[in-house]
């Protein structure tokens, strides 16, 4: 049987989008490529970082705050810092096991820390400024969630799907939340701007005879938990600016606003999103699939804004003759 070939039509990795702390810029994987975007413009991309040779080479990337900075997976026990004007350095990673791979890039609010979180769960912490290794946090069995900072950069969230979820408090090296349920793995957690409490995703995916999924919130200052939301699907989510109203991602043609404790409001953006990217100011959603990425007006319900996200050169690309616009 004839297997459907890749298209280059289909290479944006959403996952990767990124949006500078001050809001005025969009970034995402294109291939091998990092693409820039000026957030109001729309449009083409204001600038690229790398060659665009590979289209089917989007690995994890973290920007940031200021966007100097990113950071790209470049093996398996690589890391490739890159600035913006194309310089360029390696971080060897050390301690890291046989067969592991990069599973997740984030670098922390204030920009100084890089963590990189491995496929058996294992977390190395980087100096942004040198480069050098600053701690390890412990693997977990399999299956790692998603990793984020806290607000201030001073703890790391990290989700778990057998061993217990975890928030490490990094200047003591010490966890300060352990969760873990016999009905339901933590997938990621979102932080309240001003730190107070966690939002964290849950889903018994694979986990048990039936699917659900759940949303619960936590006190940060007591660390407990404040209660749990079985009414939301969440893939991901996000605290609007006044930290009362959660922006909720859920894989579909849409995407809820959240009200905490209310109803969610369902508003049709068109575009089947896993993310919740939001500006600053909490009036534009970032929605992304593999060959779109807009921004989508929070109030009026509907695209704001549309990124145009560039053609790859059949003569310019690793093994042209597997993509079906190639042959």
């Amino acid at each position: 049987m004839d297997m459907a070939r890749p298209s280059l039509s289909e290479v944006l990795n959403p996952e990767s989008v990124q949006l500078s702390q001050d809001g005025t810029q969009l970034a995402a994987m294109h291939g091998n490529q990092i693409l820039v975007w000026n957030e109001a413009d729309g449009g083409s991309p204001s600038y690229s970082v790398g060659e665009a040779t590979h289209p089917l080479d989007a690995g994890p990337m973290a920007a940031s705050p200021d966007f100097s900075q990113f950071a790209l997976r470049a093996a398996d026990d690589v890391i490739r810092v890159v600035s913006a004007d194309g310089g360029s350095q390696q971080i060897e990673l050390e301690d890291w096991h046989e067969h592991e791979d990069i599973s997740q890039l984030e670098i922390s609010p204030d920009g100084e820390r890089l963590a990189v979180r491995g496929s058996s769960g294992i977390i190395a912490l980087y100096a942004m400024e040198n480069h050098e290794l600053q701690m390890t946090l412990p693997a977990c069995t399999e299956s790692a969630g998603e990793i984020s900072f806290s607000p201030d950069s001073s703890q790391l969230f990290a989700a778990s799907r057998n061993d217990a979820t975890t928030v490490w408090d990094l200047q003591a090296q010490e966890t300060v939340l352990e969760l873990q349920s016999d009905d339901v793995y933590y997938t990621h957690g979102a932080w309240s701007h001003d730190g107070s409490r966690l939002a964290v995703s849950a889903t018994s995916f694979g986990h048990g005879p039936e699917d659900h999924w759940n949303l619960t919130l936590v006190d940060t200052d007591a660390w407990e938990m404040i209660r749990t939301y079985p009414e939301l699907s969440p893939t991901a989510t996000a605290f609007f600016p006044d930290d009362e109203e959660l922006l909720v991602a859920t894989g579909a043609t849409s995407i809820q606003r959240w009200q905490i404790g209310d109803i969610p409001e369902e508003l049709s953006t068109g575009v089947v999103n896993d993310q919740t990217n939001m500006s600053p100011d909490g009036s534009t959603a970032y929605v992304a699939d593999r060959e779109t990425l807009a921004g989508f007006d929070l109030d009026a319900a509907e695209i704001r804004v549309t990124y145009d996200i560039p053609d790859f050169d059949c003569d310019e690309i690793a093994r042209p003759q597997i993509f079906e616009e190639c042959s």
